[in-house]
């Protein structure tokens, strides 16, 4: 796979901006997906880029809010959909199969629109305090990605057979090792030493929080990458509120 090949297959399985259109496999997104943190920062670029405009126009809260809009815009929601069904099965199951079964529901329960809810509204303050940081809005985007290749590389499927299983079978180190290095990039260009402990916080993270999952439904699935993305997107908004 070129590297421009798998650049844009990452961006289009991620995102609705456009790219060069070309007929692809689950397996093939998923053997592009050591790219995802960079298609992160794309968005990133985009939502500052966004911020700068918004902010301008607009008190921080309203501004903020239209960042938030876009944020889930840009990507279908799609995270976002993944943290909902997960605390929807988290909270409406009762074992594993129960917790699996509610999570291929469709209908929106009162765990996930309450993580939902949290989410949008944890976002659109913290982001309201920045003004439209650089690198909050880029390292976000980037370190969530992150987050997935670490889930799907040491993770198992609770799933077998489904999508988010393909996709974990083609996460093996050379992904892994070329995410991780998009994110140790980024980190370092955008925040400097002020930002290295993030490289430790999202591994650490990504690990407890899968090790929950594991737990409670013997594995990961497609929605647990995408809860995830947005639990360590989050966690990278914390961090640099509390600097």
């Amino acid at each position: 796979m070129g590297i421009l090949e798998g650049f844009f297959r990452a961006l289009s399985f991620l995102t609705i901006l456009p790219c060069p259109k070309r007929e692809s496999t689950v397996e093939e997104y998923g053997r592009a997906s050591g790219w995802f943190p960079v298609a992160g920062a794309v968005l990133g670029a985009i939502l500052y880029a966004a911020a700068l405009l918004f902010h301008r126009s607009f008190s921080p809260l309203p501004a903020s809010a239209l960042v938030v809009a876009l944020w889930a815009f840009l990507t279908r929601g799609f995270h976002l959909d993944g943290l909902a069904d997960t605390f929807d099965g988290i909270g409406g199951g009762f074992d594993r199969e129960s917790r699996l079964a509610v999570m291929k529901d469709s209908r929106l329960g009162t765990f996930g629109g309450t993580a939902l809810a949290a989410a949008l509204l944890l976002k659109t303050v913290i982001l309201a305090e920045f003004g439209g940081r650089l690198e909050v809005l880029v390292l976000a985007p980037v370190l969530g990605r992150w987050g997935i290749l670490i889930a799907m590389r040491y993770f198992p499927s609770a799933r077998p057979g489904g999508m988010g299983d393909t996709f974990r079978k083609q996460c093996g180190k050379p992904q892994l090792i070329l995410g991780s290095l998009a994110a140790l990039w980024a980190v370092l260009l955008l925040s400097g030493l002020s930002g290295l402990p993030l490289l430790a916080i999202v591994p650490a993270l990504t690990f407890l929080f899968s090790l929950w999952l594991k737990r409670l439904l013997g594995g990961l699935t497609g929605d647990s990458y995408g809860a995830v993305c947005e639990i360590v997107e989050l966690t990278t908004l914390f961090f640099f509120a509390a600097l």
